[in-house]
C-alpha cells in the first residue's frame, strides 16, 4: 500500500500536481488538539524560525514584510498602540455588541493605521 501511494505521489508531481495527506487526527479533533499540544516541536517546519516579539516602534529591516495581526478588540481600540507594517489583519471580533455605531467608530480607527494592505475578517 505505502508503495502504491508513493508511485500515486511521484505521478502527482510529475504532473504538476501536490498531493495533501489526510491528517490521521482528522476525525478526532480532541485526540488531535492534545497529540499536537504534547509534541509541537516535532510539527516546526526546518526553514521557520522562531523569534521573539519586538517592541511595537522597532523599526522595519529593509527587504521585510511586517505583518500586524491582531483580533478580539471588542470596540477597545483607543489604548492599542499600532505598529507600523505593510500589511494589518484584523482576524474578527471588532464590536461589542453590534451596532453600527461600533462599526463606524472602527473603521474610522482602520483608516487612521496607514499600513498599505488591511485584511478584515467578519
Amino acid at each position: 500500500m505505502a508503495a502504491r501511494r508513493q508511485q500515486q505521489s511521484q505521478a502527482q508531481r510529475a504532473a504538476g500536481r501536490a498531493a495533501v495527506e489526510v491528517d490521521e487526527y482528522s476525525t478526532n479533533p480532541t485526540q488531535a488538539f492534545t497529540f499536537y499540544n504534547i509534541n509541537q516541536g516535532r510539527f516546526q517546519p526546518p526553514h521557520v524560525h522562531m523569534v521573539d516579539p519586538l517592541p511595537h516602534d522597532t523599526p522595519k529591516p529593509p527587504g521585510y514584510t511586517r505583518f500586524v495581526c491582531i483580533s478580539d478588540t471588542h470596540s477597545r481600540t483607543d489604548a492599542i498602540q499600532m505598529p507600523y507594517g505593510d500589511v494589518f489583519i484584523h482576524a474578527g471580533d471588532f464590536t461589542e455588541l453590534g451596532l453600527p455605531s461600533e462599526v463606524k467608530k472602527f473603521n474610522d480607527w482602520l483608516v487612521g493605521t496607514h499600513h498599505s494592505y488591511c485584511l478584515h475578517k467578519t
